[in-house]
């Protein structure tokens, strides 16, 4: 819990500084590269990661990373901030709060779509325009197999539960005969 609030600080001063200078999207490419490079690559992980090596490689090391893929200069300072604080480990999680608040700015919506068998193209894109009206955003779905629901749809929008499926109504039915 203290980690993802952590990271939401880090993401949120991220996403501010490149929303106000327009850049927020090219802060999102930066990170995604760096998050690939050093989920990547397991040596380069431990050496910015651990806190075994002296300060001064690590960020000589942090600095090769930042020239060889071509990061922004704010991009590189907070990978700095975070490397002299110890939290290298929260690049991933930093990473996908900083997509929260991209998806957030552009009116999108992302989220899941569990059911018992393989979902039609059809039937998912339909749900998702019915919700993108519902919600007036831009609503993505993940499709999730499930074969405990037995049938039915059940959708997962960040706090928003839509819960159709066989399952469910036997629970709620089992509910009301018992309370009768």
């Amino acid at each position: 819990m203290i980690q993802r609030l952590v990271a939401k600080r880090y993401a949120k001063g991220l996403f501010l500084v490149g929303e106000k200078n327009g850049d927020y999207r090219s802060y999102f490419d930066d990170m995604e590269k760096v998050v690939s490079a050093v989920e990547g690559n397991e040596r380069l992980k431990r050496a910015l990661m651990l806190p075994l090596l002296e300060m001064e490689k690590r960020k000589e090391i942090l600095s090769d990373v930042v020239r060889s893929l071509g990061l922004s200069p704010v991009v590189s300072t907070t990978l700095l901030l975070l490397m002299e604080r110890n939290r290298m480990g929260y690049l991933p999680l930093i990473r996908d709060m900083y997509v929260d608040l991209m998806d957030a700015k552009e009116g999108r919506v992302k989220g899941s779509l569990y059911s018992a068998y393989p979902v039609s193209p059809d039937v998912k894109k339909r749900v998702e325009e019915a919700l993108g009206e519902k919600l007036q955003k831009t609503v993505e779905l993940a499709t999730v197999e499930d074969k405990s629901l037995i049938g039915g749809l059940k959708v997962v929008l960040g706090g928003l539960r839509i819960d159709g499926t066989v399952k469910r109504q036997l629970e709620i039915l089992n509910e009301r005969i018992t309370k009768e």
